[in-house]
């Protein structure tokens, strides 16, 4: 979402960002986890630490901002789904 559309949800936290990474030369999808959750009322700095870079579904990913008990799920796109299913194509020679 738009950083000018954050403050339409101030009650909700920001667990991380996209981010473009390439995958055996391959550019996909990223879920960028953020080490701590931001709260929507702010604009996420450009120097936030990124715990982990998640390529493929993911579940229970933890809100870490302050007490909350959230969990998030994500899922792959279309082309970071497509980088995958040949990668095991290729496993089955």
């Amino acid at each position: 979402m738009p950083a000018d559309q954050l403050s339409d949800y101030p009650l909700s936290h920001i667990i991380g960002e996209l981010h473009y990474v390439l995958d055996e030369d391959q550019r996909v999808t990223a879920l960028a986890v953020y080490e701590v959750s931001l709260s929507c009322s702010v604009i996420p700095p450009m120097d936030v630490h990124i715990r982990a870079e998640i390529i493929g579904d993911a579940r229970r990913i933890k809100c870490t901002y302050r007490n909350c008990d959230h969990f998030k799920r994500w899922e792959i796109g279309r082309a970071t789904f497509l980088q995958l299913s040949q990668r095991y194509d290729r496993l089955d020679v």
